[in-house]
């Protein structure tokens, strides 16, 4: 447990240390705990079957522009060779700016103590589009208003770690390694990628046979952001349905509801309720999910498929 001990303490420190360097560039997430490596490379291949993901969140939905994103996962673990791979797709927009991406993820799965170490690296890349035209400037004279549009097809690199059991979890991943430049004919360096740092646990506990309990948190770091965390607290009543809310820092409260239909399909939503001035100017954010497995997962009440 000193490993596990010395791994928490050292992605605390690196969140903390790079809190005012990091830009919050990447599509939130309110149903992180289902769909990990949307996060995190590393967490591919560690669900004991293959699975497809399909999410669609829908942002501040009184605001035109807000951000819109659909996502589409495959992963699956490779036993026999102590790996798993992944593949996301990525549609991504606000406002003016569309990206569209595919990302290809392998990950390492080690045996340590009761549990498994891996080590994840993710590859990919953006087409990332910029459309000058739908902003409105405030200053007509503004040097970007003499730009139309701007298409620019960019690399990515993610790298991961990520431990966990039938009960636990722990990762932390470090993303967007390449800073490539994100649009051809911007004069100012922040349009370019940044990293971003994500920590993430969890932890279930069985509380009667039909009952289990989940707590978990993300804590997300990037340049010119503020360091933002979500805390959830999650029950899964008779291997059916998930219900949970959670709060999400400087902003409010997320709640929750996924229910698993079939033993090789689940669906789930979420609803983000914005207490900050943007949040209740916004209205509503939801998401939605639907996870289908193609195997026949593991008959046991506390293990990574539900966590």
């Amino acid at each position: 447990m000193k490993l596990l001990l010395r791994f928490t303490l050292l992605s605390v420190s690196v969140v903390t240390a790079v809190n005012t360097v990091f830009a919050q560039q990447d599509p939130q997430y309110s149903m992180y705990m289902f769909d990990k490596m949307a996060i995190n490379p590393a967490a591919a291949g560690s669900k004991d079957a293959m699975e497809a993901t399909l999410i669609s969140r829908d942002q501040w939905t009184d605001i035109p522009g807000a951000p819109q994103t659909n996502a589409l996962m495959l992963e699956a673990p490779v036993t026999s060779q102590k790996f798993g791979w992944g593949v996301e797709f990525l549609n991504d927009n606000i406002g003016p700016v569309s990206s569209n991406s595919i990302q290809a993820n392998y990950a390492y799965h080690l045996r340590l103590f009761n549990g498994q170490l891996s080590m994840g690296l993710g590859l990919g890349v953006y087409d990332y589009d910029i459309n000058f035209a739908k902003i409105s400037y405030k200053d007509a004279s503004d040097p970007m208003n003499t730009y139309a549009n701007s298409a620019q097809i960019v690399p990515n690199a993610d790298f991961g770690l990520y431990y966990y059991s039938n009960t636990f979890y722990l990762g932390a991943s470090f993303n967007h390694l390449i800073q490539a430049q994100q649009t051809s004919n911007s004069p100012v360096d922040s349009a370019s990628f940044r990293p971003h740092l994500y920590l993430m646990a969890g932890k279930g506990f069985q509380l009667s046979q039909n009952v289990l309990f989940s707590p978990s948190f993300v804590v997300k770091c990037a340049e010119n952001a503020p360091l933002t965390a979500d805390f959830n607290a999650d029950f899964l009543l008779q291997e059916k349905l998930w219900l949970g809310a959670g709060y999400r820092t400087d902003y409010g409260f997320t709640f929750l509801a996924a229910y698993r239909a079939l033993e090789s399909l689940q669906i789930g939503f979420a609803y983000d309720l914005g207490l900050n001035a943007i949040g209740q100017a916004g209205g509503g954010t939801y998401e939605v999910s639907l996870t289908v497995d193609f195997g026949k997962r593991k008959m046991v009440q506390v293990s990574p498929r539900y966590m």
